[in-house]
């Protein structure tokens, strides 16, 4: 399959971590990233894609503060004189739809929104924000990277919940198959193994999915044929397609 993931590849040298518009995102977040604990080398499409669920976490955090601020802003009068349930409800009121909006996995009926925080960190943000005005916790408000942890378990659940820069998965925890439609792009993990392969078609969404299965299954024959059945190639290509499929054949 290696020899073939890599004649494809030299039709299609499109990758996520290459791309202009993700460069820029990269190093938008650079900086926050570094600050806290969470930058990492980006050598490949493979650490592009975990940055990205890193990405998303940092989002829906930044998203939830945001909103914890103005709506605290907005009862600035009351705020005082009120009491901790009084607050909770109704900071939750207007929190509540906001934190609905973003993407987030629950794992054991506990919703959480940032991979690099355990559960209890989750749960603060989840229902508990008042927890931050205590000047024990405030601090990681700000300042968190003590309490990161990449190593944090949560396997495949975030990339399943759209967490990572993928239109598409399939497999389950040990052995899976990603697609990105910018770059016509898959990605598949096996294990510790991983490799990628590109197209030079668009592709359709029924091919995405009949495409994946044959990646899954390593059906080397499958996949010549049926690139080589639905012209998934330029004409070059076929015919370098074609003359594999022969080599199999005798």
């Amino acid at each position: 399959m290696k020899k073939l993931y890599k004649l494809l590849n030299k039709y299609n040298k499109e990758y996520l971590y290459k791309q202009k518009e993700n460069k820029k995102t990269m190093k938008a977040y650079k900086k926050d990233f570094e600050r806290q604990g969470l930058d990492f080398k980006i050598k490949n499409d493979f650490d592009y894609l975990a940055f990205s669920i890193l990405k998303t976490s940092f989002d829906n955090m930044t998203s939830i503060q945001k909103a914890f601020f103005e709506i605290k802003e907005s009862l600035r009068e009351l705020w005082p004189v009120i009491t901790y349930q009084e607050k909770h409800f109704l900071l939750y009121q207007e929190l509540n739809p906001v934190m609905d909006s973003l993407k987030s996995f629950e794992i054991d009926d506990k919703r959480y929104f940032m991979t690099y925080f355990d559960d209890l960190m989750n749960a603060y943000y989840d229902h508990d924000m008042l927890m931050f005005e205590n000047a024990s916790y405030q601090k990681y408000l700000y300042d968190y990277k003590n309490i990161i942890n990449l190593e944090m378990d949560y396997n495949i659940i975030p990339i399943e919940n759209g967490f990572a820069d993928v239109d598409y998965f399939f497999g389950s925890k040990d052995h899976y198959i990603l697609y990105n439609q910018s770059v016509k792009r898959f990605y598949i993990y096996k294990g510790s193994e991983q490799d990628t392969v590109g197209f030079v078609q668009v592709l359709s969404d029924k091919q995405i999915e009949t495409i994946a299965q044959l990646l899954h299954a390593e059906d080397k024959a499958g996949l010549l044929e049926y690139l080589i059945e639905e012209d998934l190639a330029t004409k070059r290509l076929k015919k370098k397609l074609i003359k594999k499929q022969r080599k199999m054949l005798k």
